[in-house]
């Protein structure tokens, strides 16, 4: 009965090894924001230092696409927290971009700087009512960030080291497909 138990076991044990090759095939690749992003970009800056931050302090958080047909879509919320409440920055602000052309040229991250060539941002929070869109610009808009897949620290992208309190990351990633 031991044995019977045991080649039972062996036969399952090879019958799911020789499953897996067929089952892995047949699984479609997922992507979550679509076939057709390029490159996807993470920005997280926070200036809670007030002799170094002034007049704003407070944090931005920014996540982007940029898409192979020259599209992309970004989304971000900016919060000043430690400014008086009601005064202009207090608070949070979001804005949400529709992205309708892209390039790589020089620009303020180097010679290979993302910069929007046009599209519109829905802002919401200080609009003072609802949402307001608008036309993105200047343009075309350098956007600072670096079209090259790293991480960038606060050093990379400001060419020094801030004080404590302050803090920026810029994470980019090129998608491949």
């Amino acid at each position: 009965m031991h044995n019977i138990k045991i080649a039972f076991g062996l036969a399952m044990c090879s019958a799911v090894l020789l499953a897996l090759p067929v089952l892995s095939a047949t699984v479609p690749v997922a992507r979550a924001y679509g076939s057709a992003a390029l490159w996807q970009v993470a920005v997280s800056q926070n200036c809670n230092s007030p002799s170094f931050c002034t007049p704003f302090q407070g944090g931005f958080w920014l996540w982007a696409e940029f898409d192979s047909d020259g599209t992309g879509d970004a989304t971000g919320t900016g919060c000043g927290h430690l400014v008086a409440a009601g005064s202009p920055g207090a608070g949070a602000d979001h804005f949400n971009a529709d992205i309708q052309g892209w390039t790589v040229m020089p620009g303020s991250a180097g010679p290979l700087t993302f910069f929007v060539l046009g599209g519109t941002m829905t802002l919401t929070g200080h609009t003072g009512g609802p949402p307001v869109t608008v036309p993105i610009g200047p343009l075309p808009l350098d956007t600072g960030i670096p079209a090259v897949a790293g991480h960038f620290t606060a050093f990379d992208v400001l060419g020094f080291n801030p004080p404590p309190g302050v803090s920026f990351i810029i994470q980019v990633v090129s998608v491949a497909h």
